[in-house]
């Protein structure tokens, strides 16, 4: 494998090292890789994974992208967590180049050209929005030929700009505990349905969420807290997180679905949907907002979100939060009021 690590310019030393010193760790003795999780919905802690589930998990990506010995993929996101561990061990899995970019948040801006072309690369949103910002690096990421978006939401005014782009891109569907994604969505501007990776199926249980099924990762079925629309098994329309769920006088609201379309009405400042209690209805929808003090805009804004959602799923008021709480890995912590 050490023959197959490509570097672009700029790479730090202790980057390199990290890359090799996890290639040790995948060649060692040791049945077992142990990944963090990323302290979503609770705790961060350590699972220890088979290496066979790992390598299960490279096959799963490698037949849904065709992948061939000598192909290359790129690699800008840290081997510390398991969206970089499972990079490297695509490339040692199925023999591919691994061509190796810094890890900063737009990791194509100095690469004048690819060593050789790249077949697949993963970026955050934020990556994605600095890259397609700039002329340069918006050309290298016309020059992958498929690119997975993961770690965070993809939002609306971003996907219209990657759906201009030539490039092949997905937004990811995963989790640790299945070892990244297990499904994929085009970001095309045509579907907001995510298709399962070849061997992979799912079902919903009563409340309506998502379950992983077994396959060679899960021994036991996943009961996930993602509330979906099954159209068969192997596809799916996702609403939100059962946990996140408003009922309004018997109305359901997710608010992750509604916050997709008002997002632009918000511009650069962060915001998530929320409720409180309502002597009437149980519960009643507020915008939260992450700022110290009142926007003189205050009642402008609820009028324009008004006239964007449906009747019962527009905020009554605004709560204004000085800084929101995060996991460990930059997700907005929501809080119902």
């Amino acid at each position: 494998m050490y023959k197959d690590i490509v570097l672009s310019d700029g790479i730090q030393d202790d980057y390199l090292q990290s890359i090799l010193n996890f290639v040790t760790e995948w060649e060692s003795y040791s049945p077992v890789i142990p990944i963090s999780t990323s302290g979503t919905t609770g705790s961060p802690k350590t699972i220890k994974f088979t290496k066979k589930q790992v390598e299960s998990s490279a096959k799963y990506t490698g037949r849904f992208f065709d992948f061939k010995e000598g192909d290359a993929v790129l690699l800008n996101l840290s081997p510390q967590f398991v969206a970089g561990k499972l990079m490297i061990v695509r490339a040692l899995v199925h023999k591919l180049k691994l061509v190796v970019a810094p890890l900063n948040s737009n990791p194509l801006a100095d690469i004048d050209a690819f060593p050789h072309p790249v077949k697949l690369a993963a970026f955050v949103p934020h990556q994605v929005e600095e890259i397609l910002s700039n002329e340069h690096s918006r050309k290298r990421y016309n020059e992958i030929a498929n690119v997975i978006i993961g770690g965070a939401s993809v939002p609306k005014q971003l996907e219209e700009k990657i759906a201009q782009q030539q490039t092949k891109s997905y937004a990811t569907f995963g989790m640790t505990e299945t070892l990244t994604h297990f499904a994929l969505r085009p970001v095309d501007g045509k579907t907001e349905y995510y298709t399962c990776l070849p061997g992979i199926t799912v079902d919903t249980d009563q409340r309506g969420c998502l379950i992983v099924l077994p396959n060679e990762i899960l021994a036991e079925p996943l009961i996930t807290n993602d509330l979906v629309e099954l159209i068969n098994d192997h596809t799916f329309l996702w609403k939100g997180r059962f946990d996140n769920v408003i009922n309004s006088g018997g109305v359901k609201i997710f608010p992750e679905s509604d916050e997709k379309l008002i997002e632009h009405l918000l511009g650069e400042t962060r915001f998530y949907l929320s409720s409180r209690f309502h002597e009437k209805f149980g519960e009643e929808v507020v915008l939260v907002l992450e700022s110290s003090c009142a926007i003189p805009a205050h009642d402008a804004i609820l009028l324009k979100i008004a006239s964007v959602l449906p009747k019962y799923h527009a905020p009554k008021s605004i709560v204004y939060l000085a800084e929101f709480e995060e996991t460990a890995n930059g997700k907005i912590k929501r809080i119902k009021f």
